[in-house]
Order: C-alpha cells, then structure tokens, then sequence
C-alpha cells in the first residue's frame, strides 16, 4: 500500500474508495456514504493528528492522504452526519476520517528500538484490448480491395505485426523502504519523553511505460510528559518530498486505433521512429 488510500478500500461500511487513473501516486475519490451535492466537493474533511487538512492537497499530488507514509498510521475513524459536524461544524457534512500517526509510548524502554521493512512488487496489465493483428488487417483490406494488392489503400499497409499496446505497457516495478526508533528518554525521577522518529522511501513505477513515483517521508514525534503526569506535550514533524513523472496517458486510446502493419522503429520516420 503506497497510499493511505489503499488501507482504507473496504475496510469500512459506507466508504467507498473510487481508484483513480492508476497512474503511480494518483489519488482516489473517497466517498462517505454517497455525494451530497451535485456541484459543490463531495470530498470528506481529513484531519491528521488533530490538524486539518485542505482537501485541495499540494499542487502534482492526487490529494492530502498521499503525502502520509502509510506505515506512520496508528488508526483510522471514520464520522459521519451528526457525530462529525458537532466537532468540526459544517466543513464536515461530507463526513471526516481522522487519522492518527504513531507516537512513542510511556511504557517504552530507555534501549531505542529499530523497526525496519522492505517490500518489492511487480504489477502487470491483466487484461489488452483484443484488436486486429498486423496479418489479419492485410486480410481485411484484401478483402475489401477484392484481391487488388495494387490499390492505394491496400499499398499503403506495412509489413509488420505490431502490438501496440505491448509496445507501450511495462512489468512495472515497485520497491518501499521503511525504518523507525523509537525510545523513552527518562528526565528526572517521574519526567519522561518517548519518541518515534521514522524514515520511508517508495520507488514506484507504472505499468504505462516512463511513469513513476519517487517519495520520500520523514517523521519525529516527541511527547513528553512532565510535572509529575499533569502535563502531557504532543510535538509532530512530518516532512515529504516526492517526484512524479507523468506518462502520456493518450498512448493507451492510440495504441488501440494505431496500424498495426507499421514497425515500431523506421528509418524514414520521426528520429527513427514510425509516427
């Protein structure tokens, strides 16, 4: 799961989570028991750790839940209708998940512990457009010239048998990193401040050809706990930085309508290549 999005997809009733492009990073529709309007956002209100979040997101990112690490999320609680807007009021009518974030415990040793995960994937199109190959074309426009192989139309087929959409589609592949510590630093007798400082990294690609998603996370949580107990400090950081390389996504309709008589590669053509 490279998105929080991804850990939420049927794991409560009455969120429906919509994929979006399928593009590496791409952001998902998340609905809370349907729309509520037919012009205004339908997108449910996010606050993480207490804070708010602008559903409008950063500029380049699906939305606000794809800078979070998914492997930083403690909980998720989803409100709806009456229980939402007596807390957050009418920015919440198309409900709210809150999202917690890992912290370090109480209870944590004084000896840091080192958390540490890696995951590889591969991802593949199941499924292609069934379409004509480069033979039977030559077939179909021979038919239709009535046998006449020196007719215009029929000339102006190629040789080859290309299957577009192989041409244009990868194994894509995906790697994530994750590594976290955390502790409890003991300040006098009854003073203490447990932590939790963790670092990710994901490498993304898509199954179109030349898109990919590369992210970055950094989070430190401190929350000390001082005057013997009476006063509890929540302290978050959360640093992100992601590089995302758009595919042309107009290759996926053209490889379905393209000839499949021309060769990939031509040397009359555009930098050596048919077009």
């Amino acid at each position: 799961a490279t998105s929080p999005t991804d850990l939420l997809r049927g794991k409560s009733a009455g969120v429906v989570v919509t994929t979006g492009d399928g593009a590496p990073g791409s952001g998902a529709d998340i609905r809370i028991r349907g729309g509520a309007s037919l012009s205004a956002s339908n997108a449910p209100m996010i606050v993480i750790d207490g804070l708010p979040v602008s559903n409008d997101g950063v500029s380049g990112m699906g939305n606000p839940l794809t800078t979070i690490n998914p492997s930083d999320i403690e909980s998720f609680t989803v409100l709806k209708d009456a229980s939402a807007t007596a807390i957050f009021g009418s920015r919440a009518s198309n409900g709210v998940i809150i999202i917690t974030t890992k912290k370090g415990s109480r209870y944590d040793s004084a000896v840091p512990h080192v958390s540490a995960d890696f995951t590889a994937s591969l991802s593949q199109n199941a499924k292609y457009v069934d379409v004509l190959t480069g033979d039977e074309m030559r077939q179909l426009m021979e038919w239709y010239v009535d046998g006449d192989k020196e007719n215009a139309a029929y000339k102006a087929l190629g040789t080859a048998n290309t299957d577009w959409q192989r041409e244009i589609y990868q194994l894509a592949q995906s790697y994530e990193a994750n590594v976290s510590l955390t502790g409890n630093v003991q300040m006098g007798k009854k003073n203490r401040m447990p932590y939790r400082v963790s670092g990710g990294y994901v490498n993304q690609d898509g199954t179109l050809k030349t898109s990919n998603m590369e992210r970055g996370t950094l989070a430190l949580n401190l929350n000390p706990i001082l005057l013997d107990d009476h006063l509890n400090i929540n302290l978050n950081a959360k640093g992100n930085i992601t590089n995302s390389r758009f595919a042309n996504t107009a290759a996926v309709g053209e490889a379905v309508r393209f000839d499949p008589t021309k060769p990939v590669y031509d040397e009359n053509g555009l930098n050596g290549y048919y077009w």
